[in-house]
């Protein structure tokens, strides 16, 4: 996905060694420059979490594969077992 725009404008951020290096990082890792992972996050097409959040969106993706799996097995498997096992 390209996000360029001949409208777009330059402007000038500040920040630590550190900092630029991890943006790096991750832009890296998303196989993208540092000017289109900022595009991804301004346009919300890429979201941060944070770390202290990183539980309960684990918990969520933990209900929402229970209650894929009753759907699929047409409601054979009874969830109350399976929600008290991840502690929900």
């Amino acid at each position: 996905m390209n996000l360029s725009n001949p409208s777009k404008t330059s402007y000038e951020v500040t920040l630590s060694q550190e900092a630029w290096a991890g943006l790096e990082t991750i832009a890296n890792q998303f196989n993208v420059s540092v000017s289109e992972l900022f595009e991804r996050i301004g346009s919300g097409l890429l979201a941060i979490v944070d770390p202290d959040d990183v539980e309960d969106l684990e918990d969520y993706l933990n209900l929402q594969a229970v209650i894929e799996a009753e759907s699929e097995n047409q409601g054979r498997t009874p969830s109350e077992p399976v929600k008290q096992g991840l502690r929900l």
